[in-house]
């Protein structure tokens, strides 16, 4: 036989690392934002009957511990699998009152209708004839998250087995239900049928949609208002009047899952900083006093105790990997104030470039925990609310040989522009010429990139006549 034929099997030992699904469980923890966590929190509980939370007014189904501080409460925790002690997150304690209060806004953010699912109920109010509701029904299904039409009515007769003719009638049946401009091919349509709509189709407004939006757009407010023989000051009015209009009909609606929660206060008292970390959306959590009697109860059936021990062990985990999350976020938030100090003191001009590596670095964990930590997660201090990410960019060396942070130049182009003259903008280049004055080099380049990011337009595009 061939040597070049023969197989050789070499046996090779390798370790690798396999993470347990408990592991698992406790990094997507900490990738959770507050609410999302608030869920899943509750989703466990459902799962898990040893498991339950404290109500305010409940004085017997747990062993009560009053007065405990942080420190306590996360030892006595972590002791949990020695003596099954009360779980208590001792920062989230409610009175009665407020206790209610917060159910009762909480029970309030419920999941909201779908836009095709409000459009589909307008529809069951118009004396349809069943091939029409059908018609309508591939109409609105074939929507796009803004409510534009994006399928053409070609395809969508084929779709529906209709003649073009009573699928563009379909098209008209929906376009005629609330929101006004649902169902347009494009922006120009959406407008017009909302001018339509309000019995405009005839007026001068409806005119610069139809056959003057792109040059608007680009701003050439005098050739505009040259064709239509009219004013600068009289198209300027007609401008207002559109943009009074909805250009979005579907994405303005926030839904619950959008509201934002600052998981990290930073407090200031006679120039030094405390760090704190939101603990209040956690819920009073304890071991059920009930299963622990049955696992001490000699009678219980083995089976049954070594389930209540599952859920149990599942219980504590859980509880154990909450404390984890909160003390990885202060650990990272604390490290973090610590090297933006003069941020927190001074203000967004002295925020410094700094990176996640670096952080990782001071707390003594790996750069991928900390990105997953400061993931949707959000600070408040005495300037506003922000995301921990925002603290993390690289920087630009300053004149004096400092070196600062993108931030700094986003937000100092941002000034530039908010007091520039709107009948003279100022042109990327003339920016950059301002920026070295207050000793920023930056190229050109980089100024559009920024100016871009911020959703700021050109300088053609801001001039106001």
């Amino acid at each position: 036989m061939d040597i070049s034929q023969k197989q050789n099997i070499v046996q090779t030992m390798r370790q690798e690392q396999v993470m347990t699904h408990q592991q698992i469980q406790a990094l997507e923890l900490l990738f959770l934002p507050a609410l999302e966590l608030q869920a899943m929190i509750d989703e466990e509980i459902q799962k898990n009957p040893v498991l339950e939370i404290e109500k305010a007014d409940d004085d017997s189904s747990s062993e009560k511990e009053t007065g405990i501080d942080d420190d306590e409460w996360l030892e006595k925790i972590l002791k949990l699998d020695e003596d099954s002690r009360y779980i208590k997150n001792s920062s989230s304690s409610y009175s009665a009152d407020v206790e209610e209060k917060r159910k009762h806004y909480l029970e309030s953010i419920t999941s909201e209708k779908t836009f095709q699912e409000n459009l589909l109920e307008q529809l069951r109010f118009l004396e349809l004839a069943p091939e029409e509701y059908s018609c309508c029904e591939v109409i609105i299904s074939g929507l796009d998250d803004d409510g534009y039409l994006t399928s053409h009515p070609a395809d969508l007769a084929m779709a529906s087995g209709q003649s073009l003719e009573k699928v563009n009638k379909a098209i008209s049946i929906v376009q005629h239900l609330e929101p006004p401009g649902i169902a347009a091919i494009d922006l120009r349509e959406r407008l017009m049928l909302q001018l339509a709509k309000k019995g405009k189709k005839d007026s001068l407004v409806y005119t610069v949609v139809k056959d003057y939006l792109d040059e608007i757009a680009a701003n050439h407010l005098p050739q505009v208002a040259k064709k239509m023989a009219i004013s600068i000051e009289e198209l300027k009015e007609l401008i207002n009047e559109i943009q009074g209009l909805n250009p979005r009909l579907v994405s303005e609606t926030v839904s619950p899952h959008e509201y934002i929660r600052e998981e990290v206060f930073v407090e200031e008292e006679n120039n030094n900083l405390t760090v704190k970390v939101n603990n209040q959306y956690l819920p009073n959590l304890y071991i059920s006093k009930h299963y622990k009697e049955l696992l001490k109860d000699e009678s219980t059936p083995k089976e049954t105790k070594d389930y209540i021990k599952e859920k149990l062990h599942s219980g504590i985990f859980l509880v154990n990997s909450i404390i984890q999350r909160q003390t990885t976020i202060k650990k990272i938030a604390s490290a973090l104030v610590e090297e933006q100090k003069t941020f927190f003191l001074n203000g967004m001009e002295f925020l410094k470039p700094m990176t996640m590596a670096q952080i990782a670095e001071i707390v003594g964990i790996h750069e991928t925990t900390v990105s997953r930590a400061v993931a949707g997660k959000h600070l408040r201090c005495k300037y506003g609310l922000f995301p921990l990410r925002h603290f993390f960019s690289t920087g630009y060396e300053a004149e004096d040989g400092s070196s600062v942070s993108k931030n700094v130049v986003k937000n100092a182009i941002k000034m530039l522009i908010d007091k520039e003259d709107d009948s003279s903008p100022l042109s990327d280049s003339e920016i950059v010429e301002e920026l070295k004055k207050e000793g920023y080099k930056v190229a050109r380049r980089t100024v559009a990139k920024y100016r871009e990011s911020m959703n700021i337009l050109p300088s053609n595009l801001r001039r106001r006549y």
